[in-house]
């Protein structure tokens, strides 16, 4: 089934203003034989399968924002299928100062990169989820990076721009090595991240935190 989650991708891709470079490189990939691997995250991630919580026009309780629009909602359908197969990650561990409660609600897949299911050396494509009301400290990464949000909502806190909100179809571009944070606000969020450049394999640096 990842075939269908990376089909979905590529043409949400391709109709995204910013994302053609990635769309036409996402097709006729080399698919490496990766071990599924399932976190508690997971759990978490299989909640939009509510019919309260998933769908094109329905609305978050209290009239917020809704968790999937139009747009998005065959990608995170193909996600929700697909989890079984993928092999889920984190990057930070307890010793980064990251409580364990944090690390249960934040995951993401390395969907394609050098070493990711599909295997490219020009692209890096995550997709990742956090929370409600979680943080995701100031970091930076030498990779150009291209948030899409799929579904839920953030606030985006980056280096020489004024925070911003965005939900389900918004994208959020940051240069290399610009320093950027997101707020989990109200969340949660899942958010697929397309890097291109030097070191898609290196670990972001990640400053001094207080994790909430």
């Amino acid at each position: 089934m990842p075939e269908r989650l990376l089909r979905e991708l590529t043409r949400l891709a391709a109709r995204t203003e910013g994302l053609g470079w990635f769309a036409a490189r996402m097709q006729e990939l080399p698919l490496l034989d990766v071990e599924p691997l399932r976190l508690p995250v997971c759990d978490n991630i299989s909640s939009f399968r509510a019919g309260s919580q998933c769908g094109p026009a329905r609305a978050r309780p209290g009239g917020r924002e809704p968790l999937v629009s139009a747009s998005t909602l065959p990608v995170v359908e193909a996600l929700l299928r697909a989890i079984p197969n993928l092999r889920w990650q984190q990057t930070y561990t307890e010793a980064d100062g990251f409580s364990r409660e944090w690390l249960d609600n934040y995951g993401w897949v390395n969907l394609i990169s050098p070493e990711g299911l599909y295997q490219s050396s020009e692209m890096r494509l995550s997709i990742g989820y956090w929370g409600a009301g979680q943080h995701y400290d100031e970091h930076s990464h030498a990779p150009e990076e291209t948030y899409l949000i799929l579904a839920g909502q953030a606030r985006f806190h980056s280096e020489g721009r004024p925070a911003h909100d965005a939900g389900p179809g918004d994208t959020i571009h940051h240069a290399p090595h610009q320093k950027h944070a997101i707020g989990m606000v109200p969340g949660p969020l899942l958010a697929a991240a397309f890097w291109r450049g030097e070191d898609l394999l290196k670990k972001s640096d990640l400053g001094q935190k207080e994790k909430t």
